[in-house]
């Protein structure tokens, strides 16, 4: 009876002992596992169960190997520190096949909506081959022309893609019309140009589908136009904004300009006209080294300013004028050559090129001067405008 007992006594001492190590296998393990077992007879919710166990295995282990990692280079110990490398790199091998990740996929485009897009957003954490393509071919071809362009666009499946619009078509407009929209063929428009859509689950083409015509368009105004070659009417009432100043209409493919519908020639299929717009930005007006509150009299003064060029029109030979209508001020330069300013760049009156970003006022080249008379009264103040 005592030799059982202690058998007995042994026994559950050695299966309590065995109770954590069978409690967490390694990641290796149960990867190893998983990859052993046949997929046909695994359903979506093992499959996705199994590998978040795995992660969360892979997650932990990465985590002491990576503090094994520092204590090493702590103690400069090379053969635990190439340990915990390998170990790192051997964890990160436990990924996902293209088998599994395309079995999935399968098995996700049989379920109703809400679990797809659930399951589509998991498959693309956890998987590396389920990155799904939407193609965007822009392609045409015609007599003695052919345009073979493509772009591709990778987003995780369910998230917003706003398609391209016709302002975004760099192609000649002569040759291929105006872009009408997208398909799923060539031959029916079944997405609006500059439409938002939701990415696919799977790969897909659309492809641009173009349509003879003329459009006028602009940002700035709100105006959207679209007309058949041959009944076109320019737009030309459209009125300032702000300090904007309509010029004429532009077609970047063609370089044509228009004013007015005696000056439009229709070449070809069509035309894609954006408005043109002068505006000229004063940013920053100031006297160099006195505060300009408190100016001294029959003294030499330099006065510079910055100024950028908001609209979409290179300007050239520009050139500024400082005036007053007060008695006490003499003007010594009221005239300043500015040359040109591109779209999108900033100057001062005195920088030698201009850029994107903002730059000091500084520098007495090519600035206005003037004098206070020494009859200003205290206090005086002295209204100029610069032109």
């Amino acid at each position: 009876m005592r030799s059982l007992r202690t058998c007995i006594v042994l026994s559950a001492i050695f299966l309590f002992a065995m109770v954590p190590v069978l409690a967490s296998p390694t990641a290796a393990k149960q990867f190893h596992t998983l990859q052993s077992q046949d997929l046909n007879a695994q359903t979506l919710q093992s499959l996705s169960q199994s590998y978040d166990n795995v992660n969360a295995s892979i997650a932990r282990e990465a985590q002491e190997a990576r503090k094994a990692l520092e204590q090493a280079r702590s103690r400069g110990d090379k053969d635990a520190y190439l340990e915990a490398r390998s170990k790192l790199n051997t964890l990160s091998s436990f990924r996902m096949d293209q088998a599994t990740s395309d079995y999935i996929l399968q098995k996700m485009l049989e379920l109703p909506d809400a679990e797809m897009q659930k399951t589509a957003a998991w498959l693309y954490e956890n998987s590396s081959f389920y990155r799904p393509v939407l193609t965007l071919d822009f392609s045409s071809e015609g007599p003695n022309y052919r345009y073979s362009f493509r772009q591709q666009i990778g987003r995780q499946p369910g998230s917003k893609v706003t398609l391209p619009d016709a302002s975004q078509i760099r192609l000649n407009t002569a040759h291929i019309g105006i872009l009408a929209g997208w398909g799923l063929t060539s031959e029916e428009i079944a997405y609006e140009a500059g439409q938002t859509i939701e990415m696919g689950y799977t790969n897909q083409t659309l492809y641009a589908i173009y349509k003879p015509g003329v459009r006028f368009y602009d940002e700035r105004s709100k105006t959207d136009l679209f007309y058949e070659v041959e009944d076109v009417i320019v737009p030309t009432d459209l009125a300032p904004i702000g300090s904007a100043v309509f010029t004429g209409w532009y077609d970047r493919t063609t370089a044509q300009v228009v004013t007015d519908s005696d000056s439009l020639t229709v070449e070809g299929k069509g035309a894609f006209f954006e408005a043109l717009w002068k505006d000229l930005s004063i940013d920053r007006i100031g006297t160099l080294y006195y505060n300009h509150q408190n100016l001294p009299a029959n003294t030499q003064l330099a006065l510079g300013f910055s100024f950028r060029n908001v609209g979409n029109v290179d300007f050239s030979s520009l050139k500024a004028t400082l005036s007053s209508d007060s008695e006490y001020v003499t003007f010594l330069v009221d005239e300043l050559q500015l040359g040109s300013l591109p779209s999108g760049y900033q100057a001062t009156n005195n920088s030698r090129f201009s850029s994107r970003t903002a730059q000091s006022i500084r520098g007495e080249r090519n600035t206005f001067r003037f004098v206070i008379s020494k009859d200003a009264p205290s206090s005086t103040v002295i209204p100029m405008w610069l032109t």
